[in-house]
């Protein structure tokens, strides 16, 4: 029985030989491609992704686990969308809303899983793209140009920017984005969807506000659906650690957590009591979207843009400003989610493919640009979100006494990224079930997802352990390594930078210039941080790559996972 358990682990455990994996603050590559290395970097991209290419097309070892993180996946796209769609609407005075949204997050789905390296990295439009666009849709009055038009070439010369950048070798940069960039980041995306929710679903019923107080009981109905949606994605988020139920069970309600608690949300909406709408009184805000939908674009005009009709040479010249930051909007925020979403504790067999999958994301502006809707690049947090749901994973208590979620495979295939973004074009010919759905639920759900981002965040669990009795601290390597008047140095500059990102993008005028803060806090470790803490200390705190010490102690726990899971196995077959 041992020898029969011991050669079916050897069999599942990677092996050296199978692997050719680098992370970029994990395991290096022994060469770096250099920059201004024309096409470089993508060639040998290729040459390590297109072997494995039609293995991404194959059966996936575990059905339902594809299935179900493509359902995960598209709800917490879904949900986001409807949400930026809302933002952008009022920052294009209604030239791009929930139709543009959604067209765009299909058509950019489907060419980034059909052609991209690193397929389960997933793509999406993101608040800061919404402000984005308010901000050349400004523009275009300055120069006297129609907007599509100036969005035309906006999205050109973005597009353009990112496939030279791709094919030169500056993607390389990446490698120097250690996690104390990363950190800062998902903190920055977790405040910003946190903050937003909040706002919207307490902000409307302030006292200090005018309004009846009828119409204000309604805003205390979303606030109230809103937690409910909240609470049980929460909960169901962690069900796979329940110690009822059957393990199917659990299984299920943790994939499906997100879309029973939005049924439960709007099914709650329509309790006799809750919506009191009539003909003299405003009900629960629902989704804004017209049922069903036209096939037409939301302003009155063409699907395809003329870029030549209404713009002029200064015009064309000027769109390069936007194009410009939206470029150093992506260079960070795209390859900081690849990165995030390729972290060793995935236990990743494929490599990723930096350089070629940024030449693929400028290629989507093309679509975007022709037909006049918002572009979009990798997404924090659902990209890592949906990598984890692909994961079969395990919770045990390593030899330090801290539990640990261990994941024993991961599903690296094509079907799930491809799958949620053909489900958008479903969604838009489903606007009818679209619109049952009330704010709340949508604001309850984003702030998950902001909490998402905060949990497995080192810096909140950083933020966490100051408050704990240094004694009940778990014995992390940070713990047991730094001495912890570093430790909260580090965190307090880490906390401060994200904060300070965050409070610029969401209160300062120029507050569209926070993608060149982002790219800022890589010279800031380099130069500043660097000289406050000790190369040692920063070593635990910031490291390159995975020590040696913690690569053996995830080998053990992976292979102790895959004991239980084989024995359980047996005794089920039994």
């Amino acid at each position: 029985m041992e020898e029969t358990i011991a050669r079916r682990i050897d069999e599942r455990l990677p092996h050296e030989e199978e692997e050719d994996v680098h992370h970029p603050f994990v395991t290096e590559p022994e060469e770096e491609p250099g920059l201004f290395q024309l096409c470089t970097g993508m060639k040998e991209d290729l040459a390590a992704r297109i072997p494995l290419y039609m293995n991404d097309w194959g059966a996936p070892k575990h059905f339902f686990t594809v299935f179900n993180a493509t359902i995960y996946a598209f709800v917490i796209q879904l949900i986001p969308a409807l949400i930026f769609a809302e933002l952008m609407a009022t920052e294009t005075e209604g030239n791009l809303a929930v139709i543009e949204i959604l067209l765009s997050t299909a058509i950019m789905g489907v060419i980034y899983a059909v052609f991209a390296g690193q397929p389960i990295v997933i793509m999406g439009v993101t608040g800061p793209v919404a402000i984005l666009l308010g901000t050349s849709y400004k523009l275009t009055e300055q120069f006297n140009a129609e907007y599509f038009p100036f969005f035309f070439w906006t999205c050109l010369w973005a597009g353009l920017l990112h496939i030279i950048t791709a094919m030169v070798g500056l993607v390389s940069l990446v490698w120097i984005v250690t996690p104390f960039t990363t950190q800062i980041f998902e903190l920055f995306i977790g405040l910003t969807f946190v903050y937003s929710a909040v706002k919207e679903l307490v902000e409307p019923i302030a006292l200090t506000q005018g309004g009846l107080q009828e119409d204000r009981s309604q805003q205390y109905a979303s606030l109230i659906i809103g937690l409910i949606t909240l609470w049980v994605a929460w909960t169901l988020h962690f069900a796979e650690t329940w110690s009822f139920f059957t393990r199917g069970t659990r299984v299920f309600l943790t994939s499906y957590n997100t879309i029973i608690a939005v049924a439960l949300g709007t099914a709650f909406s329509y309790l006799p009591g809750v919506d009191l709408s009539d003909e003299d009184q405003v009900g629960i805000e629902r989704v804004n979207v017209t049922a069903p939908w036209d096939w037409k674009p939301t302003a009155d005009r063409n699907w395809i843009v003329h870029p030549l009709e209404g713009i002029d040479a200064q015009g064309i010249a000027a769109a390069f400003v936007p194009g410009l930051m939206f470029f150093l909007l992506f260079i960070i925020d795209h390859n900081v989610s690849s990165i995030m979403t390729q972290k060793p504790k995935y236990n990743l067999k494929k490599p990723p493919a930096y350089h070629w999958d940024f030449f693929v994301l400028g290629l989507t502006f093309i679509p975007c640009a022709v037909l006049g809707v918002p572009p979009g690049n990798a997404l924090i947090p659902q990209a890592p979100l949906h990598v984890r749901a692909l994961c079969t994973r395990r919770y045990l208590v390593d030899d330090h006494g801290v539990e640990r979620e261990v994941v024993i495979h991961c599903e690296e295939q094509r079907w799930s990224g491809l799958c949620q973004a053909l489900l958008m074009f479903v969604a838009l010919v489903s606007f009818e079930v679209v619109s049952w759905i009330p704010r709340g639920c949508l604001f309850g759900l984003f702030l998950y997802l902001g909490i998402c981002a905060f949990y497995g965040n080192e810096i909140w669990e950083r933020i966490n352990l100051t408050f704990m009795q240094p004694s009940k601290r778990p014995a992390t390597s940070i713990v047991r390594n730094v001495a912890w008047g570093s430790v909260m140095i580090y965190t307090v500059i880490q906390f401060v930078l994200a904060f300070s990102v965050f409070a610029i993008a969401q209160f300062a005028s120029v507050g569209y210039i926070y993608p060149a803060l982002l790219i800022a806090l890589v010279p800031i470790r380099i130069y500043i941080v660097s000289r406050i803490l000790s190369a040692g200390d920063l070593d635990y705190l910031d490291p390159s790559s995975e020590s040696a010490e913690e690569f053996v102690e995830q080998q053990e726990l992976i292979e102790k996972a895959l004991r239980m899971e084989l024995d359980t196995s047996d005794e089920d077959n039994n």
